[in-house]
């Protein structure tokens, strides 16, 4: 992280730039192309959550059999296989997230949105793996001189503001997401008004509907449409049912959020940039939908069950933190089968990591 880096300032003065370099592209767009270079960066940041939180887990479970309580290994305890559980989530949530970003990028396409996405979720992860999982786990012995959180601790928590800080991102995404909609139906009915020096519309008021006679109908009729119009179910592959559940719940509330998105510029319109919590708020909600059914499409072709068990844990969560519902006695009985077949080594991956030594042993 920064801490471990020596950084300076350069300031360029009469720098002439040859202009057979000149980048082929429209002048005005060299913002794209750095957003083009992040997109990168993002995807190997998310990689890199997954690999380092491996290394977490690949500490977490030689400790857990050697750190006992009333005379039994902590492993045996339903809140660690929890923590196991959660951790092999995150892992393969980011997995799937670098499988498709990389994808798009392989194909040619942008894919800026889906990169922000996959740097955000990556971040969080991370952090959240650090400090609620492997901390937590690791307890005291987690702040000595050599230990995998106490020396590390930066690296895991800076990617929250690496490429992007996190909320910022998050209202970028939005931002991209509702730009062709503004510009294709509100951005007319905002020069109507202006023509007709209208400031605060009144859709009562016969002199301002006048003015919104061409503009307005456009918008109008998408309306109609959305809220009328039938939306067939998202034919998804064959899939294992539980994770097909989480498919379709995913892509049936992605198909519900145009018109609220919709509803949030029409009744914020030019102030919404202000809006910056409603804004950082669904897009949260958009991003874990995404979430969602990527990391349900990417499980069903693994053949590892554990990996698809730790997806569909995950794909709860998700949802709990959509709908507000509490776990259940079934959710808490299944992450702690996950937990154990983890603390086995059935996680793929784990053979690769070192195992980091046991520090002040009793």
């Amino acid at each position: 992280a920064l801490k471990h880096t020596h950084n300076r300032g350069i300031k360029f003065r009469d720098f002439p730039v040859p202009a057979a370099n000149l980048l082929k592209v429209e002048k005005g767009n060299g913002l794209t192309i750095a957003y083009h270079g992040l997109n990168l960066g993002r995807i190997a940041l998310c990689a890199n959550a997954a690999g380092t939180m491996r290394l977490m887990m690949g500490s977490m479970i030689p400790w857990g059999k050697f750190r006992k309580t009333y005379g039994e290994a902590i492993e045996k305890r339903e809140l660690v296989r929890r923590r196991l559980a959660r951790l092999a989530g995150l892992i393969v949530g980011c997995d799937a997230l670098v499988a498709w970003c990389s994808t798009l990028i392989d194909e040619g396409y942008r894919g800026e949105m889906e990169c922000v996405i996959a740097k955000i979720f990556g971040s969080e992860s991370q952090k959240e793996a650090a400090v609620e999982l492997c901390m937590k786990t690791h307890g005291g012995r987690s702040f000595l001189h050599g230990h995998i959180f106490g020396d590390h601790v930066h690296e895991y928590l800076a990617p929250c503001i690496y490429e992007g800080e996190g909320e910022m991102l998050g209202m970028a995404f939005i931002k991209s997401l509702v730009k062709q909609h503004g510009v294709q139906y509100f951005e007319p009915v905002g020069k109507a008004l202006q023509a007709a020096k209208i400031k605060q519309p009144n859709f009562v008021n016969p002199a301002h509907l006048w003015a919104l006679r061409k503009a307005a109908p456009p918008y109008a009729f998408w309306l109609l449409r959305e809220k009328f119009t039938f939306k067939p179910a998202v034919q998804l592959p064959t899939m294992p049912s539980r994770l097909h559940d989480h498919a379709q719940f995913a892509s049936r509330a992605l198909q519900q959020l145009p018109r609220e998105i919709s509803g949030m510029m029409m009744k914020h319109q030019l102030k919404l940039a202000d809006r910056q919590c409603r804004m950082s708020e669904l897009s949260s909600r958009a991003q874990k939908l995404v979430v969602m059914l990527c990391t349900a499409l990417y499980a069903a072709k693994q053949d590892n069950e554990v990996v698809r068990s730790a997806a569909d844990l995950l794909c709860q969560d998700l949802a709990r933190e959509l709908s507000g519902k509490r776990p259940t006695d079934g959710y808490f009985k299944a992450a702690s089968k996950l937990g154990e077949s983890i603390a086995d080594g059935g996680f793929p991956g784990l053979s690769a990591v070192e195992v980091p030594e046991i520090l002040m042993k009793y």
